[in-house]
């Protein structure tokens, strides 16, 4: 089989066995594989997702996370360590805007239709049940890894390029996380009109502190491999001394695609030589060797007047009403400038959500069921369609819309 699975089931590295499949399940070309393994003498499982060619999470992916991780969960008693793995690709999206925007263009016409109907609030609101149901698997996720994290050591590995949404998420929920030196997360969300829904927001508050989480998810702002390093999100960065494979154009489209994807699966393999081991030198070090960053010197992206200065502008859809409509392309230069414009539904939801954040009293499961519903929410905002078609034209949004 093609991807990172590959070097998994391999005998490359040292020290290393695989023992055979705990779960697997696949649709075309994606595929959700559970193994046994076993490093240094040590049993545990690696997790490998794929999903060409940008690992979005459909619902079936979600699906297989749910039923393979109780397989895992089931497994507690006789495995030490659990190791999220996937593709070391450019790219890593987190759900499919398309399938999102078809989904509440039918919602938005069903809703039209009920409503002229005089049907009640109730029904109507259950249009949305599609939004919810998703929701309510990505929390289920969070609670499964968490509940396998009060057994095993759970290490994510955060290999490849730039991860939006919930291909951030996931890796987030696990104890401690590996990167890519060429990695990045980012919560780009609120460029779209909903926040992090997953636990995404929780997690790094966790992780990285208030005033870092509230920079990620209100910026929606890349955030590198170093700076994850030292905000806490990340507890290792994997140098990674080759750059992404590039498709060549030769004139030739076909060859040129199966060239490029030849040169994905070898860059995989190579890339996966340097991220897996660390991984499970990290997963089966004693607790004290995995480095940490102490509170006090945790990096901070950004000061809390500064995050409320430029959020505030580019909150505002007055200030975009002359690039409405534009190409992100066409108007680089003032976006440079000024930042892409934020919808304020989603400000207002996040800062709803942190408003009473105390790290003393602070109830993950509690918070991430606040973060789903305020999530869930934001699906039925009317300005949500504006944000979708967008990111998907990539051209500037008008949050003035409904």
């Amino acid at each position: 089989m093609k991807g990172p699975i590959r070097l998994v089931r391999s005998d490359k590295i040292a020290e290393y066995e695989n023992l055979g499949p705990i779960f697997e399940w696949s649709e075309g070309k994606a595929y959700l594989m559970i193994d046994s393994v076993s490093f240094k003498g040590k049993p545990g499982a690696i997790l490998c997702y794929c999903n060409p060619p940008v690992h979005q999470v459909g619902n079936p992916g979600l699906d297989a996370y749910l039923e393979g991780l109780n397989k895992v969960l089931d497994k507690k008693d006789v495995l030490e360590f659990l190791i999220i793995y996937g593709a070391n690709d450019p790219v890593h999206a987190g759900g499919d805007l398309k399938e999102s925007l078809n989904k509440l263009d039918m919602t938005l016409e069903a809703k039209k239709e009920k409503e002229a109907a005089g049907a009640p609030a109730e029904e109507i609101d259950l249009l949305f049940e599609w939004a919810d149901n998703r929701l309510k698997k990505g929390i289920a996720l969070h609670g499964t890894v968490r509940k396998i994290a009060q057994h095993l050591r759970v290490v994510a590995v955060c290999g490849g390029g730039t991860r939006f949404g919930g291909s951030a998420e996931i890796p987030l929920m696990g104890d401690y996380l590996v990167g890519d030196s060429r990695s990045g997360m980012c919560f780009s969300e609120a460029m779209i009109g909903l926040i992090p829904g997953w636990a995404g927001i929780a997690r790094t508050l966790i992780k990285a502190g208030q005033i870092n989480a509230e920079y990620m998810a209100m910026t929606s702002k890349e955030v590198k491999a170093q700076q994850l390093k030292g905000i806490g999100t990340y507890n290792e960065v994997v140098d990674i001394p080759f750059p992404f494979p590039k498709r060549q154009k030769t004139g030739d489209r076909e060859a040129d695609k199966a060239n490029y994807l030849e040169a994905l699966e070898a860059h995989n393999d190579d890339t996966g030589l340097l991220l897996l081991p660390r991984a499970l030198i990290m997963a089966t070090c004693p607790e004290e060797e995995v480095p940490k960053v102490d509170e006090k010197e945790r990096l901070i992206l950004a000061t809390k007047e500064e995050v409320l200065k430029e959020v505030a502008g580019r909150k505002n859809p007055e200030n975009y009403s002359h690039l409405w409509g534009k190409s992100l392309r066409e108007v680089k230069d003032e976006i440079a400038a000024m930042g892409r414009p934020l919808a304020p539904q989603s400000i207002d939801a996040l800062n709803r959500l942190l408003e009473d954040y105390d790290p003393l009293d602070f109830d993950e499961i509690k918070f991430v069921e606040r973060e789903m519903k305020a999530d869930a929410r934001l699906y039925r905002d009317t300005k949500f369609r504006a944000g979708l078609v967008a990111t998907l034209e990539q051209n500037i949004a008008n949050y003035r819309e409904a």
